[in-house]
């Protein structure tokens, strides 16, 4: 019989684990799968390299399962107000992104906050204010460039030319 293995070129462990942390419910089950692998004698330093996780977060996990049980494992809800950002929205964002502002009818050459934030508003109805939509671009892996100006500096021989000019203007008598 064929081994199975996974050959393309997206199902890579760090996709896989981003993907996992993106959809709600996925990071539960990689809690259950990670508890059930020390139930059946993995060693726990295999399992935190297999699964990307830090020493401290497995013992944080067992401790907490072996003080509470199992109900543990699911999260407590966080405060505050839940994001406009879902797993949909972000997919097609993302696709958005690659491409530039102006295909959308925005007239700027690349993507910052303020462009994001009207392109949000009108595709998305998302209203969302410049900081947030700079969050956002750097939770996608963007980062923001600020401009790089050049000034363009004068050749001596031209600026002694421009003076010399300019010492031979006489103002208008009037």
């Amino acid at each position: 019989m064929k081994a199975l293995s996974l050959t393309h070129q997206e199902a890579t462990r760090e996709k896989l684990l981003a993907m996992a942390k993106q959809i709600p419910g996925a990071w539960i089950g990689i809690k259950i799968a990670a508890l059930l692998l020390i139930l059946e004698g993995q060693r726990p330093g295999w399992i935190n390299v297999v699964l990307g996780l830090s020493r401290m977060t497995l013992e944080r996990w067992i401790n907490g399962v072996n003080q509470e049980g199992t109900q543990a494992l699911i999260p407590d809800p966080r405060p505050g107000r839940p994001t406009q950002l879902t797993p949909a929205v972000r997919q097609r964002l993302e696709r958005d992104l690659e491409k530039p502002p102006r295909e959308f009818g925005l007239q700027r050459a690349s993507w910052d906050g303020p462009t994001l934030v009207v392109h949000l508003r009108k595709r998305f109805e998302v209203n969302v204010k410049v900081r947030q939509a700079q969050y956002w671009l750097h939770s996608l892996d963007y980062s923001l460039k600020r401009a790089g100006y050049v000034y363009l500096q004068a050749r001596a021989k031209d600026a002694r030319h421009f003076r010399q000019e300019l010492k031979k203007t006489v103002p208008p008598s009037g």
